[in-house]
């Protein structure tokens, strides 16, 4: 009797016999082509993967401050902590693709599923779940969602990765359609930190309206920021002070927010008068209205 090997489709996770002299083969039942090793995987044990699973919510429900690490100076160290709790977990979920019914793709469902029911029922425990802060709560869950685990997960360069990251986002959506966040990428919120890629608000504010860097009111506000607002005494301090929390409040806005409609009323409460005070000549009525901007988003935002 020719020799064989068992194993179980990746695609569809039957269990398939066939000879073992084959590199190659299609699956009997869905047709899915593939060569010999990927039939070589082991189912891996329901009760084993939904006991990941279950740990999948603690990585959101044990950081209840993340929200307030978003600063260039804390987003760093709290990341690599957060990096160094969760990734043994990540890693063990990820190995089980190979041998899951459906492969990744099924698995980053399922996932994805159990993990927002978990963070469902965390926040409505939330002493805040009222219908004046529920929005709060959200945010501190969206913050965690795309600056840190969907991040992370693209920085292991884990299997799971995307279709976790796609999962996450599409089936929130479904449920909170208008609690809009998006995944995060790490190489990009670390550039934005360390070298201000995430601009200032006036730049980010002007970037999705779609006005070049070097646009008529830009180059005012910035003569505005290094002459006037630099000849105060307090001027230096206030420019390093906004310098250290823009990208983050640019950060919340882009990944954590519906940035559209946010940077719109960026533009008309704040950004519109101030511009228009600046051409009247109105330096102090500018400097009044950008820092009740500045403080109002720090605020919503949770930056330090």
């Amino acid at each position: 009797m020719a020799d064989t090997i068992r194993g179980v489709c990746p695609q569809c996770g039957k269990k398939l016999e066939i000879p073992a002299e084959l590199e190659e083969f299609s699956c009997l039942y869905c047709g899915a082509r593939m060569r010999t090793e990927a039939l070589q995987a082991k189912p891996v044990q329901a009760e084993a993967v939904e006991a990941l699973l279950a740990q999948l919510p603690g990585c959101i429900t044990r950081y209840p401050d993340l929200h307030l690490r978003i600063g260039k100076k804390d987003f760093f160290p709290t990341f690599a902590q957060y990096e160094q709790d969760n990734t043994p977990l990540l890693l063990q979920l990820d190995a089980c693709c190979a041998g899951y019914p459906g492969g990744a793709e099924a698995l980053a469902g399922h996932a994805a599923a159990v993990m927002l029911d978990g963070l469902a029922a965390h926040m409505q425990k939330d002493p805040r779940w009222g219908r004046r802060t529920r929005d709060n709560v959200f945010f501190d869950t969206k913050v965690a969602l795309a600056i840190f685990f969907t991040p992370l997960l693209r920085k292991l360069q884990l299997e799971l990765a995307e279709p976790l990251r796609t999962q996450l986002q599409t089936q929130w959506l479904a449920r909170w359609p208008k609690q809009l966040w998006r995944p995060g990428d790490y190489d990009t919120l670390a550039g934005g930190f360390k070298k201000f890629r995430f601009c200032f608000i006036t730049t980010a504010t002007c970037a999705a309206e779609g006005k070049p860097d070097d646009c008529a009111e830009l180059t005012a506000f910035r003569a505005f920021r290094d002459g006037w607002l630099r000849q105060r005494p307090d001027g230096p301090e206030r420019i390093a002070e906004y310098y250290a929390v823009a990208p983050s409040i640019v950060a919340g806005v882009e990944y954590c927010d519906d940035a559209p409609a946010r940077y719109a009323e960026i533009r008309s409460r704040w950004l519109g008068p101030c511009y228009a005070a600046l051409q009247r000549g109105e330096m102090e009525r500018c400097y009044d209205t950008y820092q009740d901007m500045v403080q109002t988003l720090q605020e919503r935002y949770g930056v330090q």
